[in-house]
């Protein structure tokens, strides 16, 4: 047999061994889980992770005073915000198979959403790149895990 086929065959094998065998399917698992995950993915999310987030939450307007739904905290306090509402979530709702919405109601006004005052802050969180059965603790898988969206919420 040719050397080289075996080589490649080899390292297919290795490949497939390596990767992941399902993404983690937010619908099937407990909603304490997701929360459990939230908690070690914002203690260890990286600079990226945190850059995207506000990069997309800012293209999508919510930085903006002038628009319709935007938070009206100081910037400052942004980032508490929406760290305390992923590790204190009081609702997790899965959605799209490997996502998941996190939500935190504050004691104060955090935004407006649609020219009305809302307490509550959303996060959605993309957790397809993290593998079923991960321990909620691993926070090294948590490194790839994409937060997608921060916004006030009714």
């Amino acid at each position: 047999m040719d050397r080289r086929f075996l080589t490649a065959a080899s390292l297919a094998v290795l490949y497939l061994l390596a990767a992941p065998a399902h993404a983690l399917n937010t619908e099937e698992v407990e909603p304490q889980t997701l929360r459990d995950y939230a908690v070690t993915l914002t203690a260890h999310a990286g600079n990226f992770q945190w850059q995207q987030l506000w990069k997309n939450t800012r293209s999508a307007g919510y930085f903006n005073q002038q628009s319709p739904s935007h938070f009206t905290v100081p910037m400052s306090s942004v980032p508490d915000i929406v760290s305390a509402a992923l590790t204190r979530a009081t609702s997790v709702r899965p959605f799209a198979a490997t996502r998941a919405a996190y939500r935190y109601d504050f004691a104060t006004n955090v935004g407006v959403v649609q020219k009305v005052a809302v307490t509550a802050v959303c996060i959605d969180v993309d957790w397809r790149s993290l593998p079923n059965g991960t321990a909620v603790d691993d926070a090294e898988k948590m490194k790839n895990v994409s937060l997608l969206l921060a916004t006030p919420c009714p």
